[in-house]
């Protein structure tokens, strides 16, 4: 075995972190996958699985490490038994890796060209793609999410999206790395003009793109994001939810009816009240938070309970809009302990007053006839079904959350990085409102027009006012949706197989 080697693929994945936020150097990604592509190319099937292995171990280790602040702060457990867990996790996450980079070591034919510019770049979406879905999903850390800062790339997220954008970055990876074979010997020469072109059609036509609208203006409203700033803990004591009621009121005392000269909406957070309310008697719940007005409206994180007595984390309209919509994909360690069995022998996870949750059913779009917010929920906005589904209807996006669970670490910033992807992704204005940060205002091509920073320690109420422009449309992307890329990349997995037997066959 060449230890070296698995040490090499440890190094680059940890690497390849300082690519997203809240680092954010892009470029390393023009350089890591071509370098984790020399580093198995000559290999067998078990070194490479191991060097795989390795470089997703490096990845996770480093990239979700914030994890343990879960674990430990909330759970309960030692820093040493949430640090184990949190690594145990990673060293699980680590196996999409390794088997998807021996599937593409599987199916190699040896056809150089074919391997370096589709083959290897379609086994790294691979590795994310099933991540998205199985084993319940950690749909995180995908590398097209570096593309929101990446001013080489930008244009092209509406129109491929975070799978063909990523397959974009691996395969620039790949044209530099052929560029060197290519400088190295010159009898390459048809290989080194083929990469210089690809670059310079991809570079050139991120430049008009990047101001191409995909989606167009029908109005505007005036946007309240707030922050409270409640540790999780207080929220879920009697004291906390009084302190948040008063904070409401207070809000809303800010906004008169008199004073408002155009449609306004105050968004708050996920779980802003952790009173339990009954799905059946949300109209009561509405007149009772706030007077009836044509002009104000408010977007609130609550608890709901369904006939079926489960309860749900939702999103409640309140005032000029309505709708209610309940999360889908719970947050591991978060809101539910995976094989919470085996864990409980360990520590007592949620040691605090917190009923457990369920994924709720209502998927509406909260807003009236000019607002339309399709809502993701914390961590869900990282599956792209989410906005989708609703693309077509949908002019205002929203994401509501609590990364109090992520800590002062690299967590809030690398959601933040997601929520920016997704409103380049859809072009469409995208209001996140945390309980204590990141918060921000989002505009339809990923840059951030204002944020609150993530704030552990004031314990005092933070908002800003902006206004929002509604847009209306879908990106080509939120057209097609992603499963047209899927299906070439199953596609070039099928050919890679068929030449790989032709050329089994002719060697026997």
């Amino acid at each position: 075995m060449n230890f070296s080697k698995f040490f090499a693929g440890f190094f680059l994945g940890s690497l390849i972190v300082l690519a997203f936020q809240p680092f954010n150097y892009w470029f390393v990604t023009f350089l890591i996958p071509g370098l984790l592509y020399q580093l198995i190319k000559t290999e067998g099937v078990k070194n490479t699985f191991f060097i795989s292995y390795f470089f997703g171990f490096g990845l996770w280790a480093f990239g979700i490490f914030w994890i343990e602040n879960s674990i430990t702060v909330y759970g309960g457990a030692s820093p040493i038994l949430g640090s184990f867990l949190t690594l145990l996790l990673a060293a699980f996450l680590s196996l999409f890796q390794a088997i998807s980079f021996t599937a593409f070591k599987l199916v190699s034919s040896q056809r150089k060209t074919y391997e370096i510019f589709l083959l290897f770049p379609a086994a790294w979406i691979l590795s994310e793609w099933l991540r998205e879905f199985l084993f319940t999903g950690f749909p995180w850390l995908y590398i097209g999410y570096t593309a929101v800062d990446n001013s080489l790339l930008q244009g092209y997220i509406p129109i491929l999206g975070i799978f063909g954008i990523g397959f974009l970055i691996v395969l620039i990876s790949q044209i530099f790395l052929a560029l060197l074979d290519g400088l190295r010997d010159l009898t390459q020469s048809k290989s080194l003009y083929l990469s210089c072109l690809v670059l310079i059609i991809v570079f050139i036509g991120n430049q008009p793109l990047k101001n191409f609208n995909w989606t167009e203006s029908t109005g505007k409203i005036s946007a309240t994001v707030v922050q409270p700033n409640i540790d999780i803990k207080e929220k879920w004591t009697q004291k906390g939810l009084q302190k948040i009621q008063s904070a409401i009121e207070k809000k809303l005392n800010q906004n008169p009816p008199q004073n408002l000269t155009q449609s306004s909406v105050i968004f708050w957070p996920e779980v802003t009240l952790t009173s339990l309310i009954q799905k059946d008697r949300i109209n009561e719940f509405r007149n009772n938070i706030l007077y009836e007005n044509n002009m104000l409206g408010m977007v609130i994180g609550a608890l709901s309970e369904n006939k079926s007595e489960e309860i749900n984390n939702s999103l409640i309209g309140i005032g000029n809009i309505s709708g209610i919509y309940d999360k889908k994909f719970l947050v591991p360690f978060g809101e539910y302990v995976p094989l919470s069995g085996l864990f409980s022998v360990f520590f007592d996870f949620f040691n605090f007053n917190r009923p457990q949750i369920f994924s709720g059913n209502n998927s509406e779009l909260i807003g009236n006839d000019f607002i339309k917010i399709s809502s993701a929920i914390c961590y869900e906005i990282a599956y792209q079904n989410i906005f989708l589904s609703n693309s077509k209807k949908t002019n205002i996006l929203f994401n509501a959350s609590n990364d109090n669970w992520f800590g002062t670490g690299l967590g809030p910033h690398q959601h933040l990085q997601i929520a920016r992807f997704r409103a380049a992704e859809h072009q469409k204005y995208l209001v996140r409102s945390t309980s204590t940060g990141i918060s921000a205002l989002i505009n339809h091509h990923g840059q951030i027009i204002k944020k609150i920073e993530t704030s552990t320690d004031k314990n005092e109420l933070e908002s800003f006012q902006e206004d929002v422009i509604l847009k209306s449309g879908q990106t080509p992307y939120a057209y097609f949706g992603k499963n047209p890329f899927l299906f070439i990349l199953v596609i070039i997995f099928f050919i890679s197989a068929i030449l790989k037997f032709k050329r089994d066959e002719n060697f026997i």
